[in-house]
This record gives structure tokens, C-alpha cells and sequence, in this order.
């Protein structure tokens, strides 16, 4: 037998004896349940992982799914009203988990994870879910929704009484109905709300923000990357640092949009009655609702009979008044 041969005979063996002195960890199959009340709150906390909560229409909160390591388990805790869903370990910080729960549809959710995606579909209460690392998604018609994620897409696709978003990074999209507000306050990637939103309220500090159906009045405040809005009612303001802006649609109230280095343009019907004031220091400025009145920097013009007041201020970009 060659040396080589030998050595390779030994490493063979040496690996063997490794791996039967650390076998490789089973995973831990899941399927717990637990009955309880049709309303109330179910708190979900799964250090990492996949998490699907759906709602049914059973009494009970169900658990199946498997995770990572042997000593974890899942915990469930409470009764009728408050219940907690849990996974523990009886050695250290828990692995990963896959899991899903299913929960009465009026029940109330809170999910919290440090990593993996979390979709939440058919609760019919409120919906709030905090995660650190993975996609956030929430479709139905929850009540509220409140999420909040560091790392990772969030998309709601729902009909809700109002969304309210906090991102750190990854796209947000708001999709579906909201009645009353949505709100998203995002670090970086881009801001899609093409809800047919009641109000909508957006502090974005990178990436464009993109309002495709507002209803009524809107706040955005962006520091880089363009904004466009569009839908009926408009009223409210428009701020932005580094990207041009552009309004589409009727007028609800007095709008004030102000851009420092871009261009900015508004889309209106013909029949629009405004006050407009434009201030413009180095860009220019076209209408196809006439010229106006020019006072310096400043410009003044009457469309229709007036009223409603709309105010455009950049530094350096152009403003531009279309009829559509």
C-alpha cells in the first residue's frame, strides 16, 4: 500500500470518528395547540426564521412547523383573551425556526424576529410585527397595522383602517385601501403607496417616493431621489432636498411643494381654480395657464377663480404648470 493510500485511509477514518462523536442535529417537529377566545391578543416570538400566521375561524391557536435544533420547543402560554406563542431552548439562545400559526381571524397579533420572513394573511384585529433581518408582508383586511423593520422589503397589500411603517432599509409598498392614514418613515429604498389612501404621510431619506392614489392630504419630506404624486382632493406639502417633483391630479386644499435642486411639475385639469405664488432663483419657469403677474423671483397667477392656494418654491430647478 502507497503512503498516500495510507494517508488517505486515516484522514477517512479520522473524519468518521469526528462525525460520530458530534452526530448531526435532528431537527424538532412541531404540532401544538391550544384552545382559546375569538378576540384578545396572540404575541408570537420566534428568535429566527420563517413565520406564517393565518387566521381561521376555529378557537384555537395552532402551531406546525419544525426547528433547527433538538432542545428548542415551542411554548404556548395564556388563555381566552392573552396568549403567547413562544420558542424556548433548554440550552442557550434558540435556532432557527419554520413555522406556522394559525389563529382566530378577530385575534390581534404581535410578531417578533431577529431574521427570516414573516407573512401575515386573514386577521381580521391588528397587526404588528417587528423584524430585524428578512421581508415583512401583511394581506387581508387587519384593523391596524404597525410594522417596523431593519433589514428587508415590507409590502401590505391589505384593507385597513391605517398602516403606519418604520423601515430601515429595503423597499416599502403599500398596497389595497387604507381609510384613514398611512404613514411610512423609511432610511433608504424606494417608498411605493398605490393604496387608495384617505391620507398619507412619508419621510424618506433615500430613494424615490412614488404616491400613485391619494385621496386627500398628504405630507412627504424627502432628502434625495424624485417624488411624484397623484390622485384627487390634493392638499397638504411637498418638501424635497435633491430630486424633482411631480403633482398629477385635482386640488383639495392648499398644496405647498418646494424642491432645492430639481425641477418641479404640476399636472392639473383645466377647470382648476387656484392662487398660484412661484418663487424660482435660478431656474425657469413655464405655464400653460399664462405667465402671470412677475415680481422678482417671484410669480402670481390666478387660475380659473381662484381660491385654493398653491405655493412652488425651488432654488435651482425648473417649475412647469401643465394642462392636462
Amino acid at each position: 500500500m502507497t503512503t498516500g493510500t495510507m494517508r488517505m485511509m486515516m484522514g477517512a477514518a479520522a473524519a468518521a470518528a469526528l462525525a460520530a462523536a458530534h452526530p448531526a442535529e435532528a431537527q424538532r417537529q412541531v404540532n401544538e395547540r391550544q384552545a382559546t377566545g375569538a378576540t384578545g391578543m396572540v404575541e408570537i416570538t420566534v428568535p429566527a426564521g420563517a413565520v406564517r400566521v393565518t387566521g381561521w375561524s376555529r378557537n384555537e391557536v395552532q402551531v406546525t412547523g419544525h426547528l433547527s435544533r433538538s432542545t428548542d420547543r415551542v411554548q404556548i402560554s395564556g388563555g381566552r383573551g392573552s396568549m403567547e406563542v413562544e420558542v424556548v431552548s433548554g440550552s442557550g439562545r434558540p435556532g432557527n425556526a419554520t413555522l406556522t400559526v394559525h389563529v382566530p381571524a378577530g385575534k390581534s397579533v404581535e410578531v417578533q424576529t431577529s431574521g427570516g420572513p414573516v407573512h401575515v394573511t386573514g386577521i381580521t384585529g391588528d397587526v404588528e410585527a417587528v423584524n430585524r433581518g428578512g421581508p415583512l408582508t401583511v394581506e387581508g383586511s387587519p384593523r391596524d397595522v404597525e410594522l417596523t423593520s431593519t433589514g428587508g422589503p415590507v409590502t401590505v397589500n391589505a384593507t385597513a383602517r391605517s398602516v403606519s411603517v418604520n423601515s430601515t432599509g429595503g423597499p416599502v409598498t403599500i398596497g389595497g385601501t387604507v381609510r384613514g392614514l398611512a404613514e411610512v418613515n423609511a432610511m433608504s429604498g424606494p417608498v411605493t403607496v398605490t393604496a387608495a389612501a384617505e391620507r398619507v404621510e412619508i419621510n424618506a431619506l433615500s430613494g424615490p417616493v412614488r404616491i400613485t392614489n391619494a385621496g386627500g392630504p398628504v405630507e412627504v419630506a424627502s432628502v434625495s431621489g424624485p417624488v411624484y404624486l397623484a390622485g384627487r382632493r390634493l392638499s397638504g406639502s411637498i418638501e424635497n432636498v435633491s430630486g424633482g417633483v411631480v403633482v398629477e391630479g385635482t386640488l383639495g386644499g392648499g398644496l405647498s411643494v418646494e424642491s432645492h435642486s430639481g425641477d418641479v411639475e404640476l399636472r392639473l385639469p383645466a377647470g382648476t381654480a387656484a392662487d398660484v405664488d412661484v418663487t424660482t432663483y435660478s431656474g425657469g419657469f413655464r405655464s400653460d395657464f399664462g405667465a402671470g403677474r412677475r415680481d422678482g423671483n417671484e410669480r402670481h397667477l390666478r387660475l380659473g377663480r381662484g381660491g385654493m392656494e398653491l405655493s412652488i418654491t425651488t432654488f435651482s430647478g425648473n417649475v412647469k404648470l401643465t394642462r392636462r
